[in-house]
């Protein structure tokens, strides 16, 4: 029997001065970003014994930062967005420099980059996509929606974006000129979160209906249902093997499953509802919301 999450490794780090609202590893995964409501990002340098160390700190937003994304191939640079501000912030970790702040349409909620790193999409709170042209730094493209629009991600190749829907359906339009390729529907309400494995052989989608689906990406066939959990499910992703699967959303849990068996490596009861969780890209180690997460920054580390 595989051991539980529960037995793995962990250590508590102390990153922020209050709530964490969003996680990333870089591209070369030694380093792990956080955003936070005190408005700022912070950079921890974590090594392959899961030794940590306070890096860097970024600041410029006027507002808590809600999602961040690092540049899918430079290990040095991100992009984040933050609260009531209509704008997407880039970083220069190296110096801590904001290097560009691009105007939006409206106050954003999600960002995806692509895969070749020459743009960065941007969903509002109104529901529209600006697509960011990073090589000039201004939109290059709106594109409205007249329904809910949640997060989204980009797919390995770059040729199509994913977008969560308020329809309880996941679209998948072509890239760049976002015509609807195809809809997977597997939800009875909206789908708020959708995460890719790195072999590209699975896409996850949580919903509003606090189910999580698990689809092949040769046939676009439901492979899997997860139903334990009972409130919203906000946050997926996978380890960088595609073994692991976490699930997490509204209620005080994280869980993790076995994609290739099928069975449930158990569950954290949590002191608060994680913001979200992120795997590491070379290693099995998983970041989230610590014990301590909501009143005074923590960052939780679990590996084996």
């Amino acid at each position: 029997m595989e051991e539980s999450i529960a037995d793995w490794q962990h250590k508590a780090v102390r990153v922020h001065r209050r709530k964490v609202f969003t996680l990333g590893w870089n591209s070369e995964a030694k380093r792990l970003a956080s955003g936070s409501v005190d408005q700022t990002v912070r950079i921890t340098r974590v090594d392959d014994h899961c030794n940590v160390k306070q890096e860097t700190e970024l600041r410029g937003h006027s507002d808590g930062v809600t999602n961040l994304s690092w540049h899918p191939t430079h290990p040095d640079k991100l992009a984040s967005i933050a609260g009531q501000e209509k704008s997407v912030r880039f970083w220069d970790t190296r110096n801590s420099k904001n290097t560009a702040t691009v105007s939006t349409p409206g106050a954003n909620l999600y960002l995806a980059w692509s895969p070749d790193s020459h743009y960065v999409a941007v969903g509002n709170r109104e529901d529209v996509v600006s697509i960011v042209d990073t090589r000039k730094m201004k939109v290059a493209h709106k594109y409205p929606f007249k329904y809910q629009v949640n997060e989204m991600a980009f797919t390995r190749d770059g040729k199509h974006l994913l977008l969560c829907t308020g329809q309880g359906e996941l679209e998948m339009l072509s890239f760049p000129d976002m015509r609807k390729q195809r809809s997977l529907k597997g939800h009875t309400a909206s789908v708020m979160s959708v995460a890719l494995d790195r072999q590209q052989r699975y896409i996850a989608t949580g919903g509003g209906d606090a189910v999580a689906c698990l689809w092949d990406t040769e046939d676009f066939i439901c492979q899997r249902t997860y139903i334990g959990m009972d409130y919203p499910i906000r946050c997926l992703s996978f380890s960088h093997d595609s073994k692991y699967m976490s699930i997490a959303g509204e209620q005080a849990v994280l869980d993790v499953e076995n994609v290739e068996t099928g069975q449930s490596l158990g569950r954290l009861q949590l002191h608060c509802t994680p913001e979200d969780v992120a795997w590491n890209p070379r290693h099995h180690l998983l970041a989230y919301v610590g014990k301590y997460g909501v009143d005074y920054g923590e960052i939780e580390l679990r590996w084996k």
